[in-house]
């Protein structure tokens, strides 16, 4: 029952966003303090704008299929911002299942320019952590890939896929990889 927790857990916190990917940022050169009223205020710098879709306060409902056919219905609750001068984008989320909040997470996103992607880094409540990379938006689909990485230090391939459905909404899968053709998948709708 505990794999199926934590795996459920994973692909929950995982997919309600924007498991998409970052750089973890050196928080050394924020000239404000996290959680100021100047974070507020942010403006996103030009090459991580695309991400201004995904800024504000998001309800999600969905559900998590688990490996034997298990599924699980869940709610998320998120908030995304713009953060250390419009560098990167900070999306933070709780979890929860008929109004029972089961775990929280936080997602970092930023550019990467030698890479020349989106980069997402991610930590949560359950001592996980998670790196995924995307190009950036293809149409109306933004994919990212990497890997959910456990507090064992034991890493399990994540891909994300978000959706915009309308102007005020999108839907979320979320695919983590757990080895032998064996998978836990997350999807959801979200709206603002």
């Amino acid at each position: 029952m505990a794999i199926t927790i934590t795996f459920t857990r994973a692909a929950v916190t995982g997919a309600a966003l924007l498991g998409a990917a970052v750089l973890s940022p050196a928080l050394a050169h924020a000239a404000e303090p996290l959680g100021s009223p100047a974070e507020h205020l942010a403006e996103p710098v030009s090459v991580i704008e695309p991400l201004r879709t995904l800024t504000g306060s998001w309800s999600c409902t969905g559900s998590v299929t688990g490996v034997d056919g298990t599924v699980t219905r869940f709610e998320t609750t998120s908030t995304a911002k713009f953060i250390l001068d419009g560098k990167f984008m900070r999306w933070q989320e709780v979890n929860s299942i008929g109004g029972t909040p089961i775990g929280s997470a936080e997602y970092i996103w930023g550019w990467d320019a030698h890479r020349n992607q989106f980069t997402a880094d991610r930590f949560d409540d359950a001592g996980q952590r998670g790196a995924q990379t995307t190009p950036g938006w293809a149409g109306n689909a933004l994919t990212s890939t990497g890997v959910l990485i456990h507090s064992d230090g034991s890493s399990i391939p994540l891909s994300t896929t978000l959706t915009k459905t309308a102007k005020n909404a999108f839907a979320v899968r979320s695919v983590v990889q757990l080895g032998a053709g064996a998978s836990v998948v997350s999807e959801s709708a979200c709206t603002r």
